[in-house]
């Protein structure tokens, strides 16, 4: 993800996650490695709260569509992570 294009906002407004049965399923230890990994950033950056919860619903069943939504939040983070101070 080094040479990925960052985003402006860690989600859509036109995102609609559901179950997706028909997208292929991905290895649950890595999604959920993944969530948890934005989940200990949302008490240092709120911004991110709302997709991640919105993404952590689907631990149990995880889709392809639900791992874009994560990398879509990762973007977002490198992008802005020259506005966002340090907490020491």
């Amino acid at each position: 993800m080094d040479s990925s294009k960052p985003f402006p906002t860690p989600l859509s407004t036109m995102t609609k996650l559901d179950l997706d049965s028909q997208s292929p399923k991905v290895n649950e230890t890595t999604f959920r490695g993944m969530v948890g990994s934005l989940m200990y950033l949302t008490a240092s950056r709120p911004d991110i709260l709302f997709a991640t919860s919105l993404c952590a619903r689907f631990q149990c069943d995880p889709r392809e569509t639900h791992v874009t939504i994560i990398k879509r939040i990762f973007r977002y983070l490198k992008g802005s992570e020259k506005f966002m101070p340090l907490v020491s």
